[in-house]
């Protein structure tokens, strides 16, 4: 039987002005490229654009604070029995970070940070909330996820009395 490890972080932090308003959030997480979170390209008037997921395992009250702050939701949120909270947050790439992001691959653990912006999606019902999203403005690659084997063959030893 395989166990995935996951030390997964995440963080905000405020970006305010003189008169002490919030300007945006700065959002600094890591996690793991999930098959469906790989980023793709998009190509629109000769600028191009990756988009992509990150997911995030046992954040779930620190990403919940920033999604109360911004009247917001990330793109998918579970809890599941043998990994607790999951939530995936989507993320673009402009300019340098789009090649920086397209190496990435599912099993990849990478710090992703940049700012905190809200989408409007349409796609859902009017009453759902809009998309958390961060724009990405630095990367860095940590390695691929860990797995612990437990083996499921052995017996275990009898008492010799």
């Amino acid at each position: 039987m395989e166990i995935k490890k996951y030390r997964d972080y995440f963080s905000f932090e405020s970006i305010r002005d003189k008169e002490e308003n919030v300007v945006c959030y700065h959002v600094t997480m890591i996690g793991t490229v999930e098959a469906n979170g790989v980023a793709k390209i998009n190509q629109t008037n000769e600028q191009e654009i990756a988009f992509g997921g990150l997911t995030l395992h046992s954040q779930d009250k620190k990403i919940k604070t920033l999604l109360d702050l911004t009247n917001s939701r990330t793109y998918y949120h579970d809890y599941t029995y043998n990994e607790g909270p999951v939530n995936v947050i989507r993320y673009a790439a402009h300019g340098r970070h789009v090649e920086e992001v397209c190496k990435f691959e599912e099993g990849d653990r990478v710090l992703i940070e940049g700012r905190a912006y809200i989408r409007q999606n349409s796609i859902r019902g009017e009453g759902d909330k809009p998309e958390l999203t961060v724009s990405v403005a630095g990367t860095f690659y940590l390695g691929k996820v860990r797995t612990q084997y437990i083996r499921n063959d052995l017996v275990p030893q009898e008492d010799m009395d």
